[in-house]
């Protein structure tokens, strides 16, 4: 006869979600556009609401395609330029605390025979994970960063002038219509076609005929849709902004405040093409290490012009591919961002941070983290630890399978490491070892003082990873499937036994089994036997219940 339950009751509702009244929080971000001219990383805080907030900024000039976008492959030099560059950049990003950091690399990483190996050495020496995209998904990622400030109810046509391609989006009515990437960079085209000082009237016309006959899809597109305006993204397109600026614009506004009417800027952009290289690095509103590129930039923005005959006005947006990428990253994450919103407890956060970041099965997780702490209360009596402990025990619950983004084979170990490393804010040293060692234990051997990780601990430090880490054994079993068949427990605790009773969705005998196979460690740890069985239990109970919405709250969906 089943011993009468009556000490505790857990309902496993899966719609239970975190409930919180905290106020909006953020997720501090860096993210990195990896270009053929220059390295531009922005940190902001990406905000739940879906607007973004800029912490800071660093720009570095690389020229990664220096003498080496024809032959395919980035100079020895120039990778080093570019890995010294990353290196700033991420001691900035460290500096300000950026949790998360997204790279993108666009055309000379991309193209580059051993832009694979650039890849490989900024992961293996920084840690960061380098993401090569084509250029019809840069130019979309621009479209969405410059979207954020430029309106796009009329035609309109978006160009980007890197320096290995160009970027040319067409927009109507808010939607991007037509993009293509082109070979058509401001350094490629120089490296090509430029060897004069000033720009010959035959490089000109060579400049001129290349891209006239490279745009003929763009031109033709452009003329269907009788596109009135032109806007320009990055630094070329600023750079020739701020030369029609001074000379016929209003120098007490931001360039990107005005619209610049196309009969001003072809006559700002006759004069860069005419003027000498001194005469161009003179001038306040070309930087020096563009200098010697812009004249190709001139030739190509004066062709377009020239075969838009609809065209009135040329502006420019602050926004580029980097915001772009910003954006992506908030749609991506949205619901993260919600549900990081409600923990104001740094430590809930940052543990939720890392899950996230390290693709965890968040059903599973949050199911074994609500038994977890439901059988931690239940044998709080016989604890040989803190009741605080028991968030520990939810934290390394929510984390004992991240060592899945390794292997599967000894996940467990990997998922040690992956706790120990994570930098999680908040936590003592002594707390972070416990929860890497409850992870580590939740399956395999039991905890041995050989181990040396295990062995580092106190005897009463040890005694309470065996405790934690029995308990989050027959949680895991109790989500055997991973799909969240037990749906409620009863429970009694005597001086001889711990007494299970599980409700499920289907079959349970999985579910028995394998918390049964797993209670080695508890019976071990807490000196009782365990027993596990299949009932069925009302969705509701009453008396001495643990209910849904007073533990769920903190364990969160199941």
């Amino acid at each position: 006869m089943d011993p009468p339950l009556e000490r505790a009751a857990c309902t496993l509702v899966p719609e239970t979600t975190y409930r919180s009244s905290d106020p909006a929080s953020s997720v501090r971000v860096c993210v990195i556009d990896l270009g053929t001219n220059s390295f531009h990383a922005i940190i902001v805080d990406a905000h739940p609401n879906g607007s973004y907030q800029v912490v800071d900024r660093l720009k570095e000039m690389v020229r990664l395609g220096q003498h080496g976008l024809d032959a395919n492959r980035l100079p020895d030099d120039a990778m080093e330029r570019g890995m010294k560059a990353l290196k700033r950049i991420k001691l900035l990003a460290d500096g300000w605390d950026a949790r998360e950091y997204l790279s993108y690399a666009t055309s000379a990483i991309r193209e580059a025979a051993n832009g694979g190996a650039f890849i490989q050495r900024a992961r293996e020496e920084l840690g960061l994970r380098i993401r090569p995209i084509s250029g019809e998904r840069e130019a979309h990622l621009i479209f969405q960063g410059v979207s954020r400030t430029e309106d796009f109810s009329e035609s309109s046509l978006l160009i980007d002038i890197g320096g290995g391609s160009v970027e040319f989006i067409i927009v109507d009515n808010d939607t991007d219509v037509f993009d293509v990437s082109l070979k058509l960079g401001a350094a490629r085209t120089t490296e090509r076609f430029v060897t004069t000082d000033p720009l010959s009237e035959d490089e000109q016309a060579r400049l001129r005929a290349h891209f006239k006959a490279e745009l003929e899809e763009v031109l033709t597109a452009s003329r269907a849709r009788e596109i009135t305006t032109i806007i320009g993204s990055s630094g070329t397109m600023k750079s020739l902004a701020r030369v029609t600026q001074e000379q016929f614009g209003d120098g007490s506004r931001s360039t990107f405040q005005q619209s610049f009417p196309v009969e001003d800027v072809r006559t700002a952009l006759r004069w860069v093409m005419q003027a000498s290289a001194s005469e161009r690095e003179a001038h306040p509103a070309i930087e020096p290490k563009r200098v010697d590129q812009i004249g190709a930039g001139a030739v190509l923005l004066d062709t377009l012009c020239a075969g838009l005959p609809s065209v009135q006005n040329v502006k420019v947006s602050p926004n580029a591919l980097r915001e772009g990428m910003v954006v992506h990253f908030i749609n991506q994450n949205y619901a993260r961002l919600q549900q990081m919103a409600s923990f104001r407890d740094p430590r809930r956060r940052s543990v939720h941070e890392i899950a996230y970041r390290l693709k965890w099965e968040e059903n599973h997780a949050q199911h074994v983290a609500a038994t977890a702490t439901f059988l931690f209360d239940l044998c709080r009596s016989i604890y040989e630890g803190p009741a605080t402990d028991t968030e520990l025990l939810e934290y390394a619950a929510l984390l004992h399978d991240i060592g899945y983004l390794v292997t599967h084979a000894e996940h467990n170990e990997h998922s040690r490491y992956l706790v120990e490393h994570a930098e999680l804010q908040g936590f003592q040293s002594e707390e972070v070892s416990m929860m890497a060692l409850a992870a580590h234990y939740h399956r395999g051997p039991f905890p041995d003082p050989s181990d040396e990780h295990f062995g580092r601990l106190s005897p009463a430090q040890q005694q309470r990873v065996r405790q934690l880490a029995g308990l989050l054994r027959v949680a895991e079993g109790l989500d055997r499937s991973h799909f969240q068949n037990v749906v409620a427990l009863r429970a009694r605790l005597t001086d001889e036994a711990l007494h299970l009773l599980l409700a499920t969705k289907g079959d349970p005998q999985l579910e028995v089994w394998a918390a049964q196979d797993q209670g080695g460690l508890f019976e071990l740890a807490f000196d009782r036997t365990l027993h596990v069985k299949p009932t069925e239990i009302p969705a509701r109970t009453s008396g001495g219940a643990v209910s849904a919405d007073t533990r769920m709250a903190r364990a969160g969906r199941s």
